[in-house]
């Protein structure tokens, strides 16, 4: 639809990520961030916060640039094509997941996490069973990472109390397999947040973009996300997924930001950690 604003391609997030995307610098434990498609092309600040944020928890972050998890193929029916691409993202991503000094894959995507832990596990590909079972054990949003794993850190980060009111939207693949709770809880941890009840954001990946369905797209985001952007404008929006902090911006104009980038924000500089 022409009303739609178009997203952004940005400066691929390995670009200045460092010589070695599968090492990373020092030698504490590792954690692997995925660079899923967006988080690597459209929007690779997220994947820079998630890095500073998880570095000021005293882990070596390396970058898996392994390939596409596959979810836009799969969402479209495009079975056959998505196997093959998926296979070759396996191929890359389990030796760095079966490293023992790998403690966790991150996603920062939920619907690309929603591939790895779920769609992974029921098609038809070539890689095994066990090894993509091993892999789905190993993968999770990296804040709900952060919050499971409190007391394990090598490193605590210290973060600034967020004064300001938290909207949290979260993406409905989320809700659908490991509900809000897998990133608010790690968010109230540095802030009040108020989880919002809105069902989905209208945008669905590709399904708010077509002609035909823009009007039906905003009248869903219209029932209760939008209103309650637009009705606490000193509010600081967060929301998980791509598509739905796109939807949020045509319709409101606000930028809503990541979970880590929200958390990036709220790091405290000047005492940066503790053992």
């Amino acid at each position: 639809d022409a009303r739609r604003s178009l997203p952004r391609i940005e400066r691929s997030l390995a670009r200045g990520w460092g010589k070695d995307l599968n090492e990373g610098p020092g030698e504490g434990p590792a954690v692997v961030l995925f660079g899923d498609c967006f988080t690597m092309f459209n929007e690779p600040g997220i994947g820079r916060a998630t890095r500073r944020v998880l570095e000021a928890f005293g882990y070596r972050v390396l970058l898996a640039d392994a390939g596409c998890c596959g979810r836009a193929k799969v969402s479209m029916g495009l079975l056959v094509q998505a196997v093959e691409e998926i296979d070759a993202t396996l191929e890359r991503l389990v030796p760095l997941a079966d490293r023992d000094d790998v403690h966790a894959i991150l996603v920062a995507e939920p619907s690309c996490l929603s591939a790895l832990k779920d769609d992974w596990l029921t098609l038809k590909v070539r890689t095994s069973i066990e090894a993509r079972r091993r892999l789905a054990a190993k993968v999770s949003l990296p804040e709900e990472f952060l919050n499971g794993r409190w007391d394990a850190h090598p490193a605590r980060a210290r973060f600034r109390r967020e004064q300001a009111p938290v909207l949290l939207h979260a993406h409905c693949h989320q809700k659908a397999l490991w509900g809000t709770d897998s990133s608010a809880a790690m968010m109230r941890r540095v802030g009040d947040v108020r989880v919002l009840d809105s069902g989905c954001c209208g945008m669905a990946g590709s399904f708010g973009y077509a002609p035909h369905r823009f009007d039906l797209s905003m009248q869903i985001g219209e029932r209760v996300l939008f209103p309650a952007v637009r009705g606490e404008p000193g509010a600081r929006v967060v929301a998980t997924g791509t598509s739905c902090r796109h939807q949020i911006h045509d319709a409101t104009g606000a930028r809503a930001m990541h979970p880590m980038e929200w958390l990036a924000s709220c790091l405290d500089e000047a005492n940066p950690s503790s053992k």
